[in-house]
C-alpha cells in the first residue's frame, strides 16, 4: 500500500511556502487563498477566537498589533510565552496555526486529505529547535516525516531542475535567520560538506536598519525633540514596519524610496536613498560575507582542494542588490534560484523518498532516515543525503584550580560540520574521594563559533536520569566512560558508564522546552481555534 504523497513545506521566519511534487511532474508550489506562492508567517487572533494567517493577518497588524504574532521562529525552541486573547500560545504553537492553515489551504486547492509532511529548518537550527519545529507539526495534528535543512533542500530543488552537478555553496539569507552551506550534489547523491550561520540574522535586521533611518530623517525634518518620540507611539511604528519593508523592495529596484510619515499633528514625505541603506547595513552583510567564507574554509579543510562550481543565492533578501554586489567583489560568481520557493520545492522533491514509491525496483519505508532515504530528481533518479552536525556538542566537566575552587567547562566530544551519523567517547574521572554518584550533564554549542565556557553552551540533558547513582565510594580519578551517537537526524543519545560496577545510564538529547503533556495540550488548543487565510 503507497503511503499518501507529504507536502514539503518551507516554514520561515518572515514568510512559508508549501509544494507537493511527483515523479513526472516534478515540484509545484500551491498557492494561497490569495494566489500569492508565499504566505506572511503572521498570525492575527480575532476576537471570537479564530485566527486569520498570512497576508491579511499582517494588514491587521497595523490596527492591532497586541493580537498579533510575528517573527516567532527566532523564538523556535525557547521558553517564550506569548498571550493574545487571553490565551497563553507558544512559539511552537504560533508555527502549528501556520502550518494547519498551509495544509488546510493545500488539501482545499487540490481536493486531497493529506496530513504527511517534511519540514525544512534553517541548517544552523540546533537539536533543540529541530525538535521544537517537529512539535510544532504535531501541535498542528500532521504527521512530521522528516524535518531537513533549507540550504540542502533548495540544492536538490536547483539540481533537480536545471540538471546541475557539482560543489554547490548555498548562500540562503531568509527573512529572520542566515545559513551557508556548502555540498556537493550529482545525479544519486547530496552530501553536505560544511554548515554555518547565524539563526538571528535576516532581512528583518535590514529592515530595522531601514526604518532607524527613516525614523532619523523623519525626526530630524519635522524638528522633534526629546519629549516627543514617534517610536513610543506603538500604532505609528507598526505602520512604519509595514511601510518599511516595502520601501526595502522599492529600493532594489530604485535609487531612492518615499514614506509619508504621520505622527500627532505632523505628515511629512520622507527619503531615504540606496546609498545610505546600504552604508547603514554594511556591517550586516560583512557577518554574511564573514560568515560565508567561514564555512568555505571549513569545507577546504575537510576536503583539500575543494572548488565552489555553482554559488546559489537562496532566501527573499538575496533580491537586495547589494548582497550580490558585495560577493561579486570577493570573487564569487552568484547564481540567483527561485529565491522564496526553491526550498519548498526542494522539501517536495525529498518527500517523494519517504514514500512507499517503487524506484529501482525496490520500496523505501517511510522510516528511513534521511541518510539513507532516497528520492526522485527526475524520473527514476534516486538521490541519497548525507549531512553534518549543526553544532558541537560536549559535557560539563569540573576542574580544581590551585586555590581549590572548582572550575566548570565543556568538553566537546563531537564539533560542528562533523560527518553525522557518528560515535564519540570519553573517559572522564571522579572529582573527589569517597564519591557515590556521578552527574552528566549534556551541552550544545550556542554561538557560531565553538566555546568551552559552559555560559556559552545550552544544556540538552540533565537531571536525575543522567546520574549514576547507588556506587561504593570510588577514589579520586575512578573511571566514568561517556559515549554519544549521533544520528542522520541530529539526535543525540548520551550514555555514562562506571566500569568497575558496570552500572550506567541512557539518555536522549531529542528535546525541547516543551513536555509531551504540553505538546498535547497545545494540540487539544490549536484543534479548537478556526484558521483563516
Amino acid at each position: 500500500m503507497m503511503t499518501p504523497q507529504p507536502f514539503g513545506i518551507d516554514l520561515g521566519t518572515t514568510y512559508s511556502a508549501i509544494a507537493i511534487a511527483d515523479p513526472v511532474r516534478g515540484a509545484e508550489v500551491i498557492a494561497n487563498f490569495e494566489g500569492e506562492n508565499t504566505t506572511p508567517s503572521v498570525v492575527h487572533f480575532e476576537d471570537d477566537g479564530s485566527a486569520v494567517i498570512g497576508a491579511q493577518a499582517k494588514r491587521e497588524q497595523i490596527s492591532d498589533p497586541d493580537n498579533t504574532s510575528s517573527l516567532v521562529k527566532r523564538h523556535m525552541g525557547e521558553s517564550f510565552p506569548l498571550d493574545y486573547r487571553g490565551q497563553t500560545f507558544t512559539p511552537e504553537s504560533i508555527s502549528a496555526l501556520i502550518l494547519k492553515e498551509l495544509v488546510a489551504n493545500a488539501n482545499n486547492q487540490r481536493g486531497t486529505a493529506i496530513e504527511d509532511v517534511v519540514i525544512t529548518v534553517p541548517a544552523y537550527f540546533g537539536v533543540q529547535e529541530r525538535q521544537a519545529t517537529r512539535q510544532a507539526g504535531v501541535i498542528a495534528g500532521l504527521k512530521v516525516v522528516s524535518i531537513i535543512p533549507e540550504p540542502v533542500a533548495a540544492s536538490i530543488s536547483v539540481s533537480s531542475e536545471r540538471g546541475l552537478s557539482g560543489t554547490f555553496m548555498v548562500f540562503d539569507l531568509g527573512g529572520g535567520t542566515f545559513d551557508t552551506t556548502v555540498m556537493r550534489a550529482s545525479q544519486g547523491r547530496v552530501d553536505v560538506i560544511a554548515i554555518d550561520g547565524n539563526r538571528l540574522l535576516g532581512g528583518a535586521d535590514w529592515d530595522r536598519r531601514l526604518e532607524q533611518l527613516f525614523l532619523e530623517r523623519f525626526r530630524e525634518s519635522a524638528g522633534l525633540g526629546l519629549d516627543r518620540d514617534p517610536e513610543a507611539d506603538e500604532d505609528f511604528m507598526v505602520e512604519l514596519r509595514a511601510s518599511v519593508e516595502e520601501a526595502k523592495k522599492t529600493l532594489s529596484r530604485r535609487p531612492s524610496a518615499a514614506i509619508r510619515m504621520k505622527f500627532e499633528d505632523i505628515s511629512q514625505k520622507i527619503e531615504v536613498g540606496v546609498e545610505e541603506f546600504e552604508e547603514a547595513t554594511h556591517d550586516l552583510v560583512e557577518q554574511t560575507l564573514e560568515i560565508a567564507k567561514r564555512c568555505i574554509e571549513t569545507a577546504k579543510a575537510k576536503t583539500p582542494g575543494l572548488e565552489i562550481d555553482h554559488f546559489l543565492l537562496v532566501g527573499g533578501s538575496c533580491r537586495m542588490p547589494m548582497i550580490e554586489n558585495r560577493l561579486r567583489a570577493e570573487g564569487f560568481t552568484p547564481e540567483a534560484t527561485e529565491y522564496d520557493l526553491a526550498v519548498a520545492k526542494g522539501a517536495a522533491i525529498f518527500a517523494l523518498g519517504t514514500t512507499n514509491l517503487e524506484i529501482g525496483g525496490g520500496d523505501y519505508d517511510e522510516k528511513t532516515p534521511p541518510a539513507n532515504s532516497s528520492l526522485l530528481v527526475g524520473p527514476g533518479t534516486a538521490v541519497a543525503v548525507s549531512n553534518v552536525l549543526a553544532r558541537g556538542v560536549g559535557v560539563k566537566v569540573t576542574d580544581v584550580d590551585p586555590s581549590g575552587a572548582y572550575i566548570d567547562s565543556i568538553a566537546f566530544l563531537a564539533h560542528a560540520n562533523d560527518s553525522i551519523p557518528m560515535t564519540a567517547t570519553l573517559r572522564a574521572g571522579t572529582l573527589q574521594d569517597n564519591q557515590t554518584r556521578i552527574q552528566i550533564e549534556l551541552y550544545e554549542q550556542l554561538g557560531e563559533v565553538e566555546c568551552n565556557d559552559t555560559a556559552a553552551n545550552r544544556e540538552l540533558v540533565s537531571g536525575p536520569n543522567t546520574c549514576i547513582s547507588g556506587l561504593p565510594p570510588l577514589p579520586k580519578g575512578s573511571p566514568v566512560d561517556i559515549n554519544i551517537e549521533i544520528d542522520s537526524d541530529g539526535t543525540i543519545l548520551l550514555t555514562g558508564k562506571e566500569p568497575t560496577t558496570g552500572k550506567e545510564v541512557r539518555a536522549t538529547a531529542s528535546v525541547s522546552v516543551l513536555t509531551e503533556e504540553e505538546v498535547e495540550a497545545s494540540r487539544v488548543q490549536i484543534a479548537a481555534i478556526t484558521t483563516q487565510s
